[in-house]
């Protein structure tokens, strides 16, 4: 019994110094093989599955890929590749809106308009793809801030710019600046961007406006011909079940500065039935509601397209609307040949087609009266479609990243093409706006430029 009591201490010591020897060996080992991945020369790198070496210039980490889904895969020790640093731009202007209007943060912050709200985000980056460029668009009230800008913008400063702050702006003008004016209204409703008479012609590089003649062109709308057939036949019947109502104008700026268009209603008023809404009639619509205009409108077959100047090119909204809404539009604003130029092929009523406002009004009352007479207005429906866009998208887009990028194609072009400045009250711009029609009996409407006004606001 002793006998085996000593023989099985025996074994036990034996087997401790066994294990006490084989945890050894094993750290020696391992920690051989860790001073050797981390010791590994360039030459012994490809063995680890590395056919390629990151450069020498930056730090290099060992780490482990995870196993590759397959029975036989195990982890490889690799070194990773390190990501390249970013490069700075290689070309960025700095673009500065001066002086904009405080109703702009207010409009781009209705709740309807969220979509625009990162328009009056300043400042802002954004990449012009054609140019390759970036451009930092900032916003200021302060003439103190346009040195160091590569282009000043001047949009919807509405009567903000006095002669004194055109002084200002002007001192701080530096060599190489390109000054943008953007407007959609006329030259007659633009006093915000219209410099003193001593800066008239050596102010703006750039104009962008609804003008054919300008260095970016912004129609309100325009025809399209359809190449081919109509996608679908216009439905005349639709049409003629819809209208029960003869004449309509809305008008929300009674007392217009070049023309007496209050008087024009009026005395068609005189001759023919008609309904007026909006502030100068007898019944309020909510401008933005394009479903109320809708409801209220497309019951009439005619309505009084009245812009409040008359000016080259000056179609706007209220046209392209009336068309859309599928009534004739009896147009004041452009002359006829600018008409028949982008509108569709008799699809209006221009002053200059009759010799007497009663002998217009007698032809309203011969095609109500006339199916045939009145279809002839919509044929043009079967041969293209219109293209325009919605007022707001109109007052928002020289904020938007479009017009800066075409700015700045023009811009970086400025070095290599001779440019003259243009010439705010030349014939290109403030001469533009001449007569409301060229017949005789429309002269009767037409203001002296000096007239007194029962409201100092342009736009009562």
């Amino acid at each position: 019994m002793l006998w085996r009591l000593r023989k099985a201490k025996t074994f036990f010591r034996v087997s401790l110094v066994l294990n006490i020897v084989i945890v050894v060996y094993i750290c020696i080992n391992r920690s051989t093989s860790r001073s050797t991945i981390s010791e590994l020369s360039a030459r012994d790198l490809p063995y680890l599955g590395r056919k390629e070496l990151p450069s020498t210039q930056v730090e290099r980490r060992v780490v482990t890929t995870p196993p590759l889904r397959s029975n036989t895969s195990t982890p490889t020790d690799i070194i990773e590749r390190p990501k390249p640093k970013t490069q700075p731009p290689k070309c960025y202007k700095r673009f500065l809106l001066f002086g904009l209007r405080q109703h702009w943060f207010e409009f781009c912050s209705f709740e309807e308009f969220s979509q625009y709200k990162y328009l009056i985000s300043f400042p802002r980056v954004l990449h012009c793809p054609i140019v390759d460029c970036y451009v930092i668009l900032s916003y200021s009230l302060e003439a103190k801030d346009i040195p160091g800008n590569d282009v000043v913008l001047f949009t919807d400063v509405y009567q903000w710019l006095t002669p004194e702050m055109w002084d200002w702006a002007y001192g701080n003008r530096t060599e190489g600046q390109s000054w943008v004016m953007i407007t959609e209204e006329s030259p007659l409703y633009g006093p915000g961007v219209q410099p003193p008479n001593k800066y008239a012609d050596n102010v703006f590089d750039f104009i962008d406006s609804y003008k054919t003649d300008s260095d970016f062109v912004h129609p309100y709308g325009y025809y399209k011909v359809y190449q081919g057939q109509a996608p679908t036949k216009f439905d005349t019947a639709a049409l003629l079940a819809s209208k029960s109502k003869f004449l309509a104008w809305m008008g929300s700026h009674c007392e217009t500065l070049q023309w007496n268009r209050q008087l024009f209603v009026d005395d068609i008023g005189g001759v023919v039935r008609i309904d007026k809404y909006g502030k100068c009639g007898d019944t309020e619509i909510p401008w933005n509601n394009f479903q109320a205009l809708k409801e209220i409108l497309t019951p009439y077959k005619f309505y009084l397209s009245l812009e409040n100047s008359c000016c080259e090119d000056y179609v706007t909204e209220k046209f392209w609307r009336t068309l859309e809404l599928g009534l004739v539009p009896i147009v004041v604003g452009a002359p006829y040949d600018h008409y028949l130029k982008v509108a569709p092929p008799h699809s209006f009523i221009h002053p200059d087609q009759f010799d007497s406002l009663e002998e217009m009004a007698l032809h309203l009352v011969q095609v109500n009266a006339n199916q045939e007479k009145y279809l002839e207005y919509f044929k043009w429906k079967n041969m293209g479609e219109l293209v325009s866009h919605g007022q707001e998208e109109h007052y928002v887009r020289p904020l938007t990243n479009q017009t800066q990028c075409d700015i700045l194609e023009k811009h970086v072009k400025l070095t290599d093409i001779p440019h003259k400045k243009r010439d705010f009250f030349g014939q290109e711009w403030y001469g533009s706006c001449v007569q409301c029609g060229t017949k005789p009996w429309m002269q009767k409407y037409m203001l002296d430029r000096n007239s007194a006004r029962a409201n100092k606001d342009i736009w009562a």
